[in-house]
């Protein structure tokens, strides 16, 4: 069979079909080539690995054994192949978990095709590297560390995948992406990852909570402004966060909160890709990607007029809804064990979470999604030594002041400051889930961005 490698005999010069045989096998890539016949006469190394199967009961197999191989959900690649046509696929299952398959028709021959293979993680890990781009396990500082897996939690769950991936075309063909979704979702991440598929190294990564910049301040925040614009500028002017993204990636979180008023502005920055800083007298061009953010929902705020409609459609060319928490129960467990290991690192002795408690874990339903997740890791970090259980997970979550009594508060032996912060918590999701937006909240519980986020533990 084609698959055994023929070997270089001392004193010969080994023949054109030798060396492309030897080269083809020594490839990073898998590769299968298959006759007309649907005889499969060659695999290298590579795809033996992939598919998991010794690359001498690939060779003399028919077409239709790759079904069996791996443990991979072929779909429509194999009828491409069998058809003897061309095409490109995402084929999922197996080791590897996602594979990016490239069929192509042998160019000259009665008939045939090439397939190769490429594990997308290992090729990320290469683009990189090629970039000097650090992997997030390598860079420096805890809440680095705490960064996401994506190329784990994308085997996971394929939805999430899904999005990740219309997320990373997008921004490749020069489309901007809002991601939608509840507060504590991720959207971040998944903007800051976004972010990296397609930067160069020290590209900025510019990210704007439109939530916490007071009203007034919104326009010379974002634009920046010359000196003497206004009482109170600095001397030298200021650049506005717009152009402190030059060249990299501007993150609007958070973008339905952007005063309506300014939104003309932002409109025009969308369309040419100027900005004009408060008292210049001339814009200035700025090439930035845009990336956007928000738990709300903007197409019925744009029928209520509280929105731009046109600003809208700039930013929504590519949507990416991300589903909450409870509707990604095959994530839990290991954001579970990642944040535990992570909490781990900074502990003096290991923490182990007990059946009954990590089963608490995996039954509640994560009204504050991801970063509640997160809080209540680093609770039972700290309440461990005490054998304390946080209250929320002993109890369904409510904000009717009237249904908690203080003998149920109290039975469960927190602290008052801790019961206090606890119920707290509870309120602020609450809020943010009826009203909308953080900067709403706020306002209906009558207090400020700052301490909503304080108290919150955002």
């Amino acid at each position: 069979m084609m698959s055994e490698i023929p070997a270089f005999s001392e004193g010969r010069t080994p023949s054109t079909m030798e060396i492309i045989v030897r080269s083809v096998a020594s490839l990073s890539e898998g590769v299968i080539v298959i006759r007309a016949d649907r005889k499969i006469i060659f695999a290298n190394a590579e795809a033996s690995s992939i598919l998991d199967t010794p690359a001498n009961d690939i060779a003399g197999r028919d077409l239709g054994r790759l079904l069996e191989m791996g443990g991979y959900d072929w779909g429509d690649a194999l009828e491409t192949a069998a058809d003897q046509s061309s095409g490109d696929f995402i084929i999922r299952g197996g080791k590897r978990g996602t594979i990016f398959v490239s069929i192509r028709r042998i160019l000259g021959a009665d008939g045939g095709v090439v397939l190769t293979f490429r594990d997308l993680e290992v090729f990320d890990h290469k683009r990189r590297v090629a970039r000097g781009l650090p992997h997030p396990s390598e860079t420096p500082g805890f809440e680095r560390k705490m960064r996401p897996d994506f190329a784990y939690q994308r085997r996971l769950s394929s939805y999430l995948d899904q999005m990740i991936s219309r997320g990373e075309r997008a921004l490749l063909q020069g489309a901007r992406v809002i991601i939608t979704g509840e507060s504590g979702v991720g959207k971040t991440e998944i903007a800051r990852h976004l972010h990296n598929f397609v930067a160069a190294v020290g590209d900025p990564f510019v990210v704007v909570n439109c939530a916490a910049i007071p009203e007034t301040l919104f326009e010379s925040e974002l634009f920046g402004y010359e000196k003497g614009a206004f009482t109170g500028a600095l001397s030298g002017g200021r650049l506005g966060l717009i152009e402190q993204a030059e060249g990299g990636t501007l993150f609007l979180d958070e973008v339905g909160e952007i005063p309506l008023h300014l939104q003309a502005k932002m409109l025009n920055f969308l369309e040419d890709g100027t900005v004009q800083r408060v008292g210049a007298a001339k814009p200035k061009q700025v090439h930035v990607r845009i990336i956007s953010a928000t738990n709300r929902d903007l197409e019925t705020m744009a029928e209520e007029r509280t929105f731009r409609r046109d600003l809208y459609y700039r930013l929504a060319v590519v949507r990416l809804p991300i589903r909450p928490l409870k509707e990604t129960p095959e994530l839990i467990t290991h954001l579970i064990d990642r944040f535990l290991g992570a909490i781990n690192r900074r502990r003096k002795t290991e923490l182990q979470l007990s059946d009954t408690l990590r089963q608490k874990l995996l039954e509640y339903d994560y009204p504050g999604n991801i970063r509640e997740l997160y809080n209540l890791m680093q609770q039972i970090s700290v309440l461990s030594e005490e054998d304390e259980i946080p209250r929320r997970l002993n109890r369904p979550l409510r904000v009717d002041a009237a249904a908690s009594t203080a003998e149920e508060i109290l039975k469960d032996g927190c602290d008052l400051a801790q019961i206090v912060s606890n119920y707290e918590i509870e309120i602020i999701q609450a809020a943010i889930g009826k009203y909308g937006s953080e900067r709403e909240a706020a306002t209906a519980l009558g207090v400020d961005m700052e301490t909503l986020l304080r108290k919150s533990g955002r």
